[in-house]
């Protein structure tokens, strides 16, 4: 399937320069014939592939409905509000680090605070 029309194109252009009308006409059929059959199969390869990912979004959207259902009726018209919001929320599972007033060098900094990343130094010194 991949050398077949290459080979046919080359057959095509033996015939021209030979004259040969036969050897043209049939190359020329044979390629015609060759990317109708490859525009044919990409389309029908394009829909199945697509219906596919559809049937498992689908899928997957009734299975998460599922579990919001299930969820909605143990627990019924339960309201979760925070009220008591502090500086710790916004970075949850990482430490409270101390905040400078000057902001030093960032390689001065990295070399004095080891295990450190570069996200840590813009955490505390936000330009």
């Amino acid at each position: 399937m991949t050398f077949t029309p290459i080979v046919l194109f080359l057959l095509m252009i033996v015939g021209l320069f030979q004259e040969n009308m036969l050897l043209i006409g049939w190359s020329g059929l044979l390629l015609i014939v060759f990317l109708l059959t490859f525009w044919l199969i990409c389309i029908i390869w394009a829909v199945i592939s697509v219906n596919s990912y559809n049937r498992e979004i689908e899928e997957e959207a009734k299975r998460q409905y599922e579990i919001w259902r299930i969820h909605s009726e143990a627990t019924p018209n339960q309201i979760f509000v925070n009220i008591n919001k502090n500086a710790d929320d916004s970075n949850p599972g990482q430490k409270a680090i101390p905040q400078d007033t000057s902001k030093p060098n960032l390689k001065d900094w990295l070399k004095n605070n080891p295990g450190r990343t570069i996200n840590d130094y813009y955490a505390i010194f936000r330009s």
